[in-house]
């Protein structure tokens, strides 16, 4: 059985409050800031491996604190078996990972080497009488080791740098892969996976029922569009109601395509006044706007829409408001269309 890598299912709202978190941790820490450091430190603060909090809260209430070799230490005995191949491109994120690793502790070992014998040196230094000849060759020992130090510590800089820099390019790559994973192919708006996320993390942060508000619409007639002028079409409609939608709506907004011909609005921070006027207007724009045809210069008009306009009732699941403002929305087309209702 083929495991695979760890899929990270946190919203860019809960995201953001992590990063934050990591952050702050690497100032008063200390922290160098690394893919592998804050790998561990999002790992760290997102609290899911007990294992690997308990290790960082006892290096943290300790003398020594947080240090590079410690994080490579976490990521070894916590982190590593977690990784395993999926797509291309987590295989290669994970291999220029585990490259970093490598460099880390092979310059850990290499600096505990040189430590071990500037060490030696002192003891020797500090002797009582020291010839002139043994002096300048123990001198001459202390440069050496001060050079190599300082060679073995570019280097890794230059090494490290360079892996920074391709991890940064893959975690975009991979950024852009997700992302096209949450979009709807056809309008370019959030697809219902998305929606549904964003639509939940928001419920949880609510405490009142005005601070969230949801709008479900459904194109009228929209399998006329097909019949009469054929799908290439109908898909030029989707897309037609999709740019009104992105284009009325506050930039705070997030307008979704949740299925077939119906499409859904995130009001945050919205009374249902607000949300019931923020319909109508989409509405009343969607039914003065005209779609004309590329290829004939043919107006395509009577596009028009049904909606349904609810707020979130603090304790209720995603399904009971999507529940509740879908038979809004159905009330809107039994009652004959091109209107908003608002849900009881």
């Amino acid at each position: 059985m083929v495991e695979k890598m760890k899929v990270y299912t946190q919203n860019r709202f809960e995201a953001q409050e992590i990063l934050n978190k990591v952050m702050v941790a690497f100032e008063q820490n200390k922290v160098t800031p690394n893919p592998m450091n804050f790998f561990v430190w999002y790992e760290y603060f997102l609290g899911e491996n007990t294992a690997l909090k308990t290790t960082m809260d006892d290096a943290l209430q300790s003398r020594d604190g947080y240090s590079d070799s410690l994080g490579v230490r976490v990521y070894e005995q916590h982190l590593k078996d977690t990784q395993s191949n999926t797509s291309d491109l987590e295989k290669a994120f994970r291999k220029l990972l585990e490259m970093m690793v490598s460099k880390l502790m092979d310059w850990t070992k290499n600096m505990d080497s040189h430590a071990a014998a500037l060490d030696t040196y002192v003891d020797q230094l500090s002797g009582k009488s020291i010839d002139p000849e043994t002096l300048k060759n123990l001198t001459g020992h202390v440069l050496t080791t001060t050079r190599s130090i300082m060679a073995s510590q570019t280097d890794l800089q230059q090494e490290l740098l360079s892996a920074s820099q391709q991890i940064r390019g893959l975690q975009d790559e991979l950024e852009a892969a997700r992302q096209e994973a949450m979009t709807d192919m056809l309008t370019r708006l959030a697809n219902r996976r998305w929606f549904e996320q964003d639509m939940e993390a928001a419920m949880d942060r609510c405490k009142r029922s005005n601070e969230l508000a949801l709008i479900l619409l459904d194109i009228d007639h929209f399998k006329n569009f097909n019949d009469t002028y054929g799908h290439l079409i109908g898909d030029a409609v989707l897309r037609f109601i999709g740019g009104i939608l992105k284009k009325t709506v506050e930039p705070s907004h997030l307008v979704a395509r949740i299925g077939g011909e119906e499409f859904a609005v995130m009001i945050p921070n919205a009374s249902i006044e607000q949300a019931h006027s923020m319909s109508e207007k989409l509405r009343r724009k969607v039914e003065v706007s005209q779609l004309t045809r590329k290829d004939t210069g043919e107006t395509i008009g009577n596009i028009k829409i049904s909606l349904g306009v609810g707020t979130y009732i603090p304790g209720e699941t995603w399904d009971d408001l999507y529940q509740r403002v879908d038979k809004a929305l159905y009330a809107s087309k039994n009652n004959g269309r091109n209107q908003s209702t608002i849900a009881k």
